[in-house]
């Protein structure tokens, strides 16, 4: 599993050394759904982070009664990081399963004892979510936006597109200014 991990999370396991990597593993437990398999419910509970090692899910939100598909995400990508930062242990969308899939699952206590416990995996695991969460904004409310302005179908959300900085990163300046990180 450790070179499984490696390969698609390079940024992680590079900023996070071998044996931080091993305690990361250590707490998770690995997962395989099919095709068509609804992980995570919108407005249901969500107890666990998932990893996805393998294939792709669909991220949809319900609103008036409507599925609005808010994008395609698959190896490399974390699922549940909201429910977790936030303290709300509702999701804020329906995750399902598209493809087979291989995660790696981390409940939500495991990863408070991780934060908790270890500085080194709490910068990096912190960091990660902060960025994404940031590029997951910004890809929703262009699909929001987009489907306003009548478009037939919202984009779907690339992690590895990345829009070209407008300004400075604010929150890879602050990461890159803490002790340890």
């Amino acid at each position: 599993m450790n070179e499984e991990f490696r390969e698609k999370f390079p940024l992680w396991a590079t900023a996070l050394g071998p044996d931080n990597v091993a305690s990361l593993l250590a707490a998770t437990t690995k997962l395989e759904l099919p095709a068509n398999r609804v992980i995570i419910r919108d407005r249901m509970p969500v107890d666990s982070l998932y990893l996805i090692l393998d294939g792709e899910v669909s991220i949809t939100v319900e609103e008036n009664g409507k599925s609005i598909k808010l994008g395609v995400i698959g190896p490399g990508q974390v699922l549940g990081e909201v429910s977790v930062l936030s303290g709300e242990e509702q999701a804020s969308s329906t995750v399902t399963s598209l493809t087979p899939v291989k995660m790696l699952r981390l409940r939500h206590q495991a990863f408070e004892d991780l934060i908790a416990s270890n500085y080194a995996i709490a910068s990096v695991l912190l960091e990660h979510f902060v960025s994404m969460l940031a590029d997951r904004l910004l890809a929703s409310v262009k699909s929001f936006s987009d489907l306003k302005e009548g478009k037939s179908q919202a984009p779907q959300f690339n992690p590895a597109e990345t829009l070209p900085p407008s300004g400075k990163n604010w929150i890879k300046s602050f990461f890159g200014r803490v002790p340890g990180t």
